[in-house]
């Protein structure tokens, strides 16, 4: 099977080129082992923000998430703000999660501006949104859920990622290659060629 770059799963079959994400802070040490990984609090009985703080002052190589807004929680946003912030200062990439808040996430980048690049995962909203983002220094981040959405083609377009939101696993890659075998022939392009464009886009939050 291809080596593929996955932009978001979990904690599973050790893999290198994946970005392992957390949110949870009894998970940090475990996750810090993957060469690329990220830690987060995406609600509140996930941790505290001083062990989040701790975690990262400790390895220079973490990025920051999955964080974000979940219209689904009620977590209010001063967890986001925090790491948002926190990101910024430390300037690291960072690796957020958005359900139905995009506008208030928007908002909230306009007025912090951070740094570095970062990744919105499981991106299933407007490719107008999408384009935001882009222009925020951003890149979405497509799972295969992605492909139902009404703008998905447009999607294709914008400056995007491949995940498979799963535990690292034999499942996970094979549910990754079939992704990027999908993506390629809808985009109309070759597999390398996808795969290449991938690789050039993870180079900002791997180097």
């Amino acid at each position: 099977m291809e080596v593929m770059f996955d932009a978001h799963c979990h904690m599973g079959l050790a893999y290198s080129d994946a970005i392992v994400c957390t949110s949870r802070t009894d998970e940090y040490g475990a996750v810090s082992s993957y060469p690329l990984h990220s830690f987060g609090i995406l609600r509140k009985d996930g941790g505290d923000l001083r062990l989040l703080a701790q975690a990262l002052e400790n390895d220079e190589k973490a990025m920051v998430g999955e964080f974000g807004l979940d219209s689904r929680f009620n977590e209010g946003d001063e967890l986001f703000l925090s790491q948002l912030k926190l990101a910024k200062d430390l300037a690291r990439p960072f690796t957020l999660h958005v359900v139905h808040r995009h506008s208030e996430v928007i908002r909230a980048l306009k007025k912090i501006k951070p740094v570095c690049p970062f990744i919105v995962h499981g991106y299933t909203s407007s490719a107008q949104l999408a384009a935001e983002y882009a222009r925020l220094g951003g890149f979405i981040s497509l799972s295969p859920l992605s492909a139902r959405t009404r703008d998905y083609e447009k999607l294709l377009a914008l400056p995007f990622l491949l995940e498979s939101d799963m535990p690292l696993s034999a499942e996970s890659l094979a549910v990754l290659d079939s992704w990027y075998e999908k993506a390629a022939s809808d985009m109309k392009t070759e597999r390398e060629r996808l795969e290449e464009m991938i690789n050039e886009r993870k180079a900002v939050f791997t180097t």
